[in-house]
């Protein structure tokens, strides 16, 4: 056992940043839709931290759940904080503070912010703790990720603000199913050849092969509905530059090998770019607005 004394700094910078372009995405998905309806401002960007800690917290206990499956693998297990370390101290520090913000954050809502933040929290253990661990059983893995990672997000703030939905609303939403669903295409094949040993879920069962031709007509028509949106109208300019930005990723998908896996370092860029441009279109209309 690891005493928390002498938890590594960068093992322990592991527990808090792993999973950051998830994070920023949460935050990303969330700004746009309160800046759409015109429902950015201090009680809604402190909704916004609290998905973000949610966030943080679902991908931590998602790595706290899969460190028995994660230890059988060297480069898994160099990327799970709680297969390097023994201690859980920092864990049972950070997990309840972000909870407590986090229930502050959804709180202000009255009795919608309490069932939302208890749909999510129950949607964080059902997929990954035992006995139902969601993420182990084929075709429940990709719903429950197309349903919570991207889209929950923005129906999150859609529910809470009580805004009335237009038909950008409906085409993202879409599309942040579509995306979810690839994102989680995506990782299985690229852990497929540890996950066939280590555990079990859609792509384990129907094949490599499978996966990828799922993940390549998912991304081709989550560009085409993108491109229709444009089209006819229905997507602002606001959402151009975050359009453009997504670019490298999707020709990355079409381009590379089938058994290449996608770049980590190309998805923390445009993570963090697209944080950046909406984070500044928040930074701005907060301050046009108050």
């Amino acid at each position: 056992m690891v005493s928390a004394e002498s938890v590594h700094p960068a093992h322990l910078r592991a527990l808090f940043i792993n999973h950051l372009d998830a994070v920023l995405l949460t935050f990303v998905i969330g700004a746009l839709c309160l800046v759409l309806h015109d429902a950015l401002n201090l009680q809604t960007f402190f909704l916004l931290i609290g998905m973000a800690l949610i966030a943080w917290l679902a991908f931590a206990y998602n790595d706290l759940c899969d460190a028995p499956y994660d230890a059988q693998d060297a480069k898994k297990r160099r990327r799970n904080f709680f297969t390097r370390q023994g201690s859980l101290r920092y864990w049972y520090i950070a997990a309840p503070f972000a909870l407590s913000v986090a229930a502050l954050a959804f709180l202000q809502f009255g009795a919608r912010g309490l069932l939302l933040i208890g749909i999510a929290l129950l949607a964080v253990w059902a997929y990954s703790a035992p006995p139902l661990r969601l993420k182990s059983r084929p075709l429940f893995d990709l719903i429950m990720h197309a349903l919570f990672v991207q889209t929950f997000p923005y129906l999150l703030c859609l529910y809470l603000t009580g805004v009335a939905w237009q038909p950008i609303d409906y085409l993202l939403l879409t599309l942040f199913f579509l995306s979810s669903l690839s994102a989680q295409l995506e990782q299985q094949a690229r852990d497929y050849k540890v996950d066939r040993r280590t555990d079990r879920n859609f792509t384990t069962q129907v094949g490599l092969r499978t996966t990828i031709y799922m993940l390549k007509f998912s991304t081709a028509l989550l560009v085409v509905l993108s491109l229709v949106g444009v089209i006819f109208g229905v997507v602002p300019l606001l959402l151009y530059p975050l359009g453009l930005v997504c670019i490298p990723l999707v020709w990355h998908r079409f381009a590379r090998r089938a058994a290449q896996p996608r770049s980590e370092r190309l998805v923390w860029t445009v993570g963090i770019l697209a944080a950046l441009y909406v984070g500044g279109v928040c930074a701005y209309w907060l301050v046009a607005n108050l």
